[in-house]
């Protein structure tokens, strides 16, 4: 047993994992480590089936879930709501957070559906014994809002949202923090409706709150600043954007020091704003600095790295470095597997850059190898006629083409023609259907460049609220 692992078994807080010096939370093996020293206390002196002892569940599967263990926080989160279950009934308050974090680890495994029952099942849990207009249930709707989101029906998420915001605002007033979060959240859906001039808006407001409340350089300042700054580069001001990605860099700097993993955070966001400038030489460096830190904090297989391997394989494809970017794109391949299985709408994204980059190299019937594997998890994912199947069959027909097998091309552009038919008879029925299939059209309108970069929207995680540990 170690220093800290003694000093925790001295104090006998088992549902406090912060550190008594500075009150943050512990983080990495060590946090694991002092959740299992206090599953094991509290088993031994209450039993196995003690509610405390699902609040050590609770805590340890928290635990495992920030190492990256998607399958050992399902699993703990999973028994702890059966014991909760159990000792309280099936509609009690507490077991809305239980069900939060368990509907998150279900993401993480690649299983949204079943996320969506959890939080939906959370919903009105909250509903029920807060009434519909408690915070309590604006944090609930945030979290089903992101799940919509990730779904694709973002006319539902922007409801959802805006329902959040609406009872934050009436609960703490207009310039409260948490009214501030829910800002961010809602600007993800205008985001992904096409409607960028709108989520700079709210970002905008979001951030002046924001440092009303703790300063222009408190930590939350910088994680707005972030969000705000890549917004301006989808509305073409690359030059605004690395500003405000400069200045974030900076207090995340200052506040966690150089080497931190939030500081990755901001490396990565800033290195692709130099590469959108041109400069993809400090893009590589900043984005290798990254991976460094990302690496050095979570090791080398963690779903972290994944941000700076995908972003660096962008960097060597622009390159001409082909042979590079795969090797980054294959280990990034081996990592979406292993943490979501194969098949994951990820695993389908990385397959398809993979394919290009085969096509780069002439490897042309690997590349078809990989688009039809991509193309069935797409398929199974969203049904074979969804608006973004064309996106894939597209480049099929294309890649058939280059092989000679027109066949075959003419059979996918056919499909295509049936799908987006059948999209613009959708949208002359239902307003909400049109929503969606603009949203759809936005793919499209980018197709041209490459497939990750057109479609990375899809794996970039909803923002939620903060999962804290059960505590004493």
């Amino acid at each position: 047993m170690n220093c800290l692992e003694a000093a925790f078994v001295a104090r006998k807080m088992w549902l406090d994992l912060t550190c008594p010096t500075c009150k943050h939370y512990y983080e990495g093996p060590a946090v694991v480590r002092l959740g299992q020293l206090a599953l094991r206390e509290l088993e031994r002196e209450f039993g196995a089936e003690h509610e405390l002892v699902a609040m050590g569940l609770h805590n340890l599967g928290i635990a495992y879930g920030f190492l990256g263990d998607a399958t050992q926080e399902r699993d703990l989160l999973q028994r702890a709501l059966q014991i909760q279950e159990r000792e309280y009934g099936p509609e009690h308050a507490n077991l809305a957070g239980t069900l939060v974090n368990l509907g998150n680890a279900y993401d993480k495994l690649g299983d949204i559906l079943q996320q969506r029952r959890l939080l939906e099942r959370a919903l009105e849990i909250n509903e029920k014994e807060f009434g519909p207009e408690h915070h309590s249930v604006a944090t609930a709707l945030v979290n089903l809002g992101g799940v919509y989101g990730r779904l694709g029906e973002h006319v539902r998420q922007r409801d959802i949202l805006e329902r959040s915001l609406r009872i934050m605002e009436r609960e703490f007033g207009p310039n409260h923090h948490k009214v501030a979060s829910s800002l961010v959240n809602l600007s993800l859906a205008y985001g992904a409706m096409g409607e960028v001039e709108r989520q700079r808006d709210l970002l905008e407001r979001s951030l002046r709150i924001t440092e009303q409340e703790y300063g222009s350089e408190h930590r939350a300042v910088a994680t707005t600043l972030l969000n705000l700054g890549n917004v301006y580069g989808q509305l073409g001001d690359v030059d605004r954007k690395r500003n405000l990605l400069e200045r974030a860099l900076s207090i995340k700097q200052r506040v966690y020091s150089p080497e931190h993993v939030e500081v990755a955070k901001a490396l990565v966001s800033l290195g692709n704003a130099h590469g959108d400038l041109g400069d993809t030489k400090k893009q590589r460096e900043l984005l290798e600095h990254a991976l460094e830190i990302q690496e050095r904090h979570y090791g080398r297989d963690h779903l972290e790295v994944l941000s700076s391997l995908m972003s660096l394989s962008l960097v060597y494809g622009g390159n001409g470095d082909f042979a590079e970017k795969r090797r980054l794109l294959e280990r990034s391949l081996l990592i979406m597997e292993s943490h979501f299985g194969a098949g994951h709408d990820n695993v389908a994204i990385c397959l398809t850059e993979l394919a290009q980059c085969c096509g780069e190299m002439g490897d042309i019937a690997l590349k078809v190898q990989m688009l039809e594997r991509s193309l069935g998890i797409m398929e199974t994912r969203w049904g074979p006629d969804h608006s973004h199947i064309s996106i894939f069959l597209q480049e099929l027909a294309k890649t058939y083409g280059e092989l000679g097998d027109l066949e075959r091309q003419e059979g996918h552009l056919q499909r295509i023609a049936r799908i987006q038919e059948k999209e613009r008879s959708k949208a002359t029925t239902t307003h909400d259907s049109a929503a969606a299939v603009g949203g759809g059209a936005s793919f499209f309108l980018r197709f041209p460049a490459s497939l990750l970069s057109a479609l990375r929207t899809k794996i970039t995680p909803p923002f939620g609220c903060r999962r804290r540990a059960a505590s004493s």
